[in-house]
């Protein structure tokens, strides 16, 4: 891992925070005002396995790690797909 100046870490991490809270409001808020864990439904992120949202999950992960918030993930791969095939075709 390459060394980062405190200001640079300062930088990336604000625009973090405002990335989080302009894409996920509600998640933001969560991480806000939840004691210690903040439960995802797998299919919150990536259902369609969409690199974007791969990345999303990941900043958000980080960004519950900024407020010290343990993300658990629950649920199986297109789990709320299932049933709606016709929806989708």
């Amino acid at each position: 891992m390459s060394k980062i100046s405190d200001d640079k870490l300062t930088e990336k991490e604000a625009t973090l925070l405002a990335q989080i809270e302009s894409i996920l409001p509600d998640f933001a808020k969560s991480c806000r005002t939840n004691d210690d864990v903040i439960i995802l439904y797998q299919d919150s992120f990536a259902a369609d396995y969409q690199q974007v949202e791969y990345a999303l999950l990941g900043m958000a992960i980080k960004f519950a790690g900024l407020y010290g918030i343990e993300v658990r993930i629950v649920g199986t791969n297109r789990e709320t797909l299932k049933g709606r095939t016709a929806l989708i075709q």
